[in-house]
């Protein structure tokens, strides 16, 4: 029975290998492509002398009108860019380090990860969305997206401006996204805490361990 244990176990680590490998290829070959689509589309359609840059390159979807204000290609590059990076780390989490007896090489590997999570998280994200917000959207104090009835605010004039909402959204993201690595940290430490505590085991008036589904 013991080579079949072991020739099972070899089996299930080259499956979790072979879709790390699978994950991480697809995640670099993601990130390749939409590096390339946010970074050609967001360049001028000329040069500095009038020279045109790439042509047959499309800079603005249908729906958009203004070419100097278009965003959602070269957004929809930097998403896909952001999916193949988690695509990526969650595989060589779960190839790597994922139920492995924890070692100084895959503590500081985690620890890499983990940093390079929350430089993508709470660093490239809200980067590129204030770089759109601020440029190319023009989200700015002076652009007033409503006004508040001023039977509302004591007869005031308080006006609600795009800004604001940038500045919302961007502390909205910031804050959720803390509030959830540091539960989802809590609840991961908790897990390893229970897998740890002994099962508790009860005795019969006979002096017996009862064991569940004995006879």
């Amino acid at each position: 029975m013991a080579p079949a244990t072991q020739e099972t176990g070899t089996v299930t680590e080259q499956k979790r290998r072979r879709i790390g490998v699978i994950g991480v290829t697809l995640g670099l070959a993601l990130l390749a492509i939409g590096i390339a689509i946010a970074h050609f589309t967001a360049l001028p359609a000329v040069d500095a002398v009038g020279r045109p840059i790439y042509a047959w390159v499309p800079r603005c979807m249908f729906f958009e009108s203004d070419p100097q204000t278009c965003w959602v290609l070269p957004i929809t590059g930097g998403a896909i860019a952001v999916l193949g990076s988690q695509i990526g780390i969650a595989a060589i989490v779960f190839g790597w380090i994922y139920e492995r007896r924890l070692t100084w090489a895959l503590a500081a590997v985690g620890a890499f990860l983990f940093t390079l999570e929350m430089i993508i998280l709470l660093g490239v994200i809200p980067n590129q969305w204030l770089t759109l917000a601020q440029g190319t959207l023009d989200w700015s104090e002076r652009k007033v997206l409503f006004t508040l009835p001023k039977w509302l605010v004591l007869n005031n004039n308080v006006a609600i401006s795009y800004g604001m909402v940038k500045e919302v959204i961007s502390a909205g993201y910031s804050t959720t996204v803390l509030a959830v690595v540091a539960i989802g940290a809590y609840r991961w430490q908790e897990r390893g805490r229970r897998a740890a505590r002994p099962i508790p085991t009860t005795t019969s008036i006979y002096g017996r361990t009862v064991v569940k589904g004995g006879k």
